[in-house]
C-alpha cells in the first residue's frame, strides 16, 4: 500500500514540473509567452505527454494589445481604452472595451452600420439610421424618431416604423395600394383623397367619415351594398331616376327643388318630385 501511495506522488511531482527526457506529442514553441511549467500537462497511455497554454491572457497583455480585444482571450477582463485609440481603431468602438467612450457625430455617422448598437453613439441614433434604409428598419433602430420627409420618402419600407407613426397619414397617401394595406388602415385620410380614390377606399377606415361623399361620386358604389342605408343628398337623387329610385334617396323627396326636378323628365315623373311638381304638365 505505501509502495502505491509513492508512486501516486512521485507521478503527480512529475506532471507539476517540466517533464525532462519524455516523448511529446509536438514541439515545444521556441518563444513561449508562458514558461511551460504552468501549462497543463497531461500523459495519454500510448500517445506519451501533450502539453497545452492556458487559453487566456494576461490582463497586462490584453490592455497592452488592443487587437486582442473581443477575443476568448480577454472577454473576462474588465478595462476599457480612451476614445482616441477607439476612434482610431472602428472594430474596437462597438465592443464592451469602449463601451463607456463618448463618440462625436461624424464618427457614429460614418460608421453608422457598426455603431449603432454603440453606447457612446446613441444620442446621434437618428442620424445614424437615416444612412441606410435596411439599417432604419432593423431592430437596433426601433427607437428612432425619424423626420417626415425621410417617412414619406421611404414609405413603402418605413409605413410600419415606430419612428414614423406620426405621419402616418402622410406615408399612406403616397401610394392607393400602400393606403388600402393593413398597416395603413388606421390611418385618417383627407377627404380630396378619399372621394379621388372612392372604389378603392369605400371600405376603408379612414374614410368613413366621409361615406356619403364616396358614395356619390360614383354610380357603381351609389348602387352597391357598401353604400346600402347611406342617405343620398336631393342634388345627387335628382341626377337620374336610377338613382331617384333608390331607398337612399326616400330621404331626399323633402329638400328637392322645382329646378332639380324639371332638369330631368324621367326624375319629374318620379315618385321624389311628387310633391314638387305635381302638376306633371311641368315636366320637360
Amino acid at each position: 500500500m505505501i509502495t502505491k501511495v509513492t508512486y501516486l506522488i512521485a507521478t503527480i511531482l512529475s506532471v507539476k514540473a517540466f517533464p525532462q527526457n519524455i516523448q511529446l506529442l509536438s514541439q515545444l514553441p521556441s518563444d513561449p509567452i508562458e514558461q511551460p511549467d504552468s501549462w497543463a500537462w497531461g500523459r495519454h497511455p500510448k500517445e506519451g505527454f501533450g502539453y497545452k497554454a492556458r487559453n487566456s491572457l494576461t490582463l497586462e497583455q490584453c490592455i497592452d494589445n488592443p487587437e486582442t480585444a473581443g477575443t476568448v482571450h480577454c472577454d473576462g477582463y474588465d478595462y476599457s481604452y480612451p476614445v482616441e485609440l477607439c476612434i482610431s481603431m472602428p472594430r474596437l468602438a462597438p465592443l464592451k472595451v469602449c463601451a463607456d467612450a463618448k463618440f462625436p457625430k461624424d464618427f457614429c455617422v460614418s460608421n453608422a452600420a457598426n455603431m449603432v448598437k454603440a453606447k457612446g453613439c446613441q444620442k446621434f441614433l437618428t442620424d445614424m439610421c437615416i444612412m441606410d434604409i435596411s439599417l432604419a428598419t432593423s431592430q437596433p433602430c426601433a427607437d428612432a424618431q425619424y423626420p417626415k420627409d425621410f417617412c414619406t420618402s421611404n414609405a413603402n419600407q418605413m409605413v410600419k416604423t415606430k419612428g414614423c407613426q406620426k405621419f402616418l397619414t402622410d406615408m399612406c397617401t403616397m401610394d392607393i395600394n400602400l393606403a388600402t394595406s393593413q398597416p395603413c388602415a388606421d390611418a385618417e385620410f383627407p377627404k380630396d383623397f378619399c372621394v379621388a380614390n372612392a372604389v378603392k377606399l369605400i371600405k376603408a377606415n379612414g374614410c368613413q367619415s366621409y361615406l356619403t361623399d364616396l358614395c356619390t361620386a360614383d354610380v357603381s358604389l351609389a348602387v352597391s351594398s357598401d353604400c346600402a342605408g347611406v342617405e343620398f343628398p336631393a342634388s345627387f337623387c335628382t341626377t337620374s331616376v336610377q338613382i331617384a329610385l333608390l331607398d337612399n334617396c326616400k330621404g331626399a323627396a323633402a329638400d328637392v327643388t322645382f329646378f332639380q326636378c324639371t332638369s330631368n323628365a324621367d326624375v319629374c315623373r318620379s315618385k321624389i318630385c311628387e310633391a314638387r311638381v305635381p302638376n306633371k304638365d311641368f315636366c320637360p
